[in-house]
């Protein structure tokens, strides 16, 4: 029997997804297909991973033939949610679309948004004390990464702006690390050089095996405490890790468990990543294996006008969590220009290699974190702040 469609009108509330109504979370997570205002935020956008996205038209025509669209999904059994700005039945295009619905004889579920006037009553809390209150944060990591940096920074009263310059997709070259998967029992050592590198590995490792005894009697290194965090959240041991985050400290974290004379390496980081450490861990007598687990690429989309916004008005802190997010963000903005042209904005590194890629450009980071993490580093910024 076809099942019967419905369609959803949820209402986007104030615009943050913290601050979306409990049944509004739930449709979005779930759904498959939703058609959104142009207005709603990233971060609400986020919560439909799963779902066909679809910007609303801001032409009255081409709107009314969407609708069209929207019926005829519904039509064909599908749950569609059509997702809008504010409260879903105050007015305006949610009042119209309503009663299409309604002539339509489509089923149709109303979830209105949270009231802007309870916005502004939740925001009454007592944001002057805390830290980074009222900072303008540029936030550059991936998009499917900026939220937890987000609500990170809204807690320390901060306005993060989410600005990905970056995005994460699989090397160029997939055979060399199917054969290392492939020949793991070969090795003595994994090295792993950022987060990023443990969660690709480890998704292409539970494709191939179910169980982690597969990986066999491997040690594991970790650049940094956040590569480290990513590992032993595996409940896998990390045997050695650097005291700064730099590559090269690391040849002599793992040369503290004894030589690497004829040990076999597999150094396990991104596609361009540098030439320093597979030498260093060479020159050491180790057999290194230098694969490239996943690949660092341009994030170009803007569909709300915030790099440009970012132009026009500058911002407090620009946070940069690796050299890549650097790379990426001077290769879009022109980060030496932009810094001239807003003599406030100041930089945050994570840690040394970030500095590094700052280095570069002939610019040293207003703050680098102690602790190479993302709380680290918003501790730094609190730091240069007071």
């Amino acid at each position: 029997m076809k099942t019967k469609g419905i369609i959803h009108l949820v209402g986007a509330g104030p615009g943050e997804a913290g601050l979306l109504t409990l049944r509004g979370a739930e449709l979005l997570r779930r759904a498959r297909v939703v058609f959104h205002d142009p207005g709603v935020s990233a971060s609400i956008l986020r919560l439909a991973a799963q779902a066909e996205l679809t910007p609303m038209a801001a032409a009255a025509e081409a709107r009314a033939g969407q609708i069209e669209r929207i019926l005829a999904r519904a039509a064909q059994g599908e749950e569609v949610v059509r997702l809008v700005e504010g409260e879903a039945c105050a007015g305006g295009e949610a009042s119209a679309e309503l009663r299409e619905l309604a002539r339509a004889g489509t089923a149709f579920e109303v979830v209105p948004g949270v009231s802007a006037s309870h916005r502004g009553h939740s925001q009454c809390r007592n944001i002057e004390g805390l830290p980074l209150s009222g900072r303008r944060v540029v936030v550059t990591r991936a998009l499917d990464q900026a939220g937890k940096v987000s609500e990170l920074l809204r807690e320390r009263g901060a306005e993060p702006i989410e600005i990905p310059v970056i995005r994460i997709a699989p090397p160029d070259d997939r055979q060399s690390l199917s054969e290392a998967l492939a020949g793991l029992h070969e090795y003595d050592w994994l090295v792993f050089t950022s987060a990023n590198g443990v969660a690709s590995f480890f998704d292409l490792f539970f494709r191939a095996f179910k169980d982690l005894r597969d990986l066999g009697g491997v040690r594991i290194a970790a650049v940094g405490p956040a590569t480290a965090a990513r590992i032993e959240a595996l409940h896998l041991t990390v045997d050695a890790m650097p005291e700064e985050a730099l590559g090269k400290k690391v040849a002599k974290a793992i040369e503290a468990h004894g030589s690497l004379e004829n040990l076999r390496v597999c150094l396990l980081r991104a596609q361009k990543a540098g030439g320093d450490l597979p030498k260093l861990l060479e020159g050491l007598g180790a057999i290194v294996d230098d694969v490239a687990c996943y690949q660092t690429l341009p994030e170009t989309g803007d569909p709300e006008g915030r790099g440009e916004a970012l132009q026009r008005t500058g911002a407090d802190w620009l946070l940069f969590t690796s050299g890549s997010t650097v790379e990426h963000f001077h290769a879009r903005f022109n980060l030496p220009e932009l810094l001239r042209k807003f003599p406030g904005l100041r930089t945050a590194s994570i840690g040394p290699e970030t500095s590094l890629a700052l280095q570069a450009l002939s610019l040293a980071p207003s703050v680098e974190a102690r602790e190479h993490t993302v709380p680290g580093l918003l501790r730094a910024m609190e730091t240069a702040g007071r």
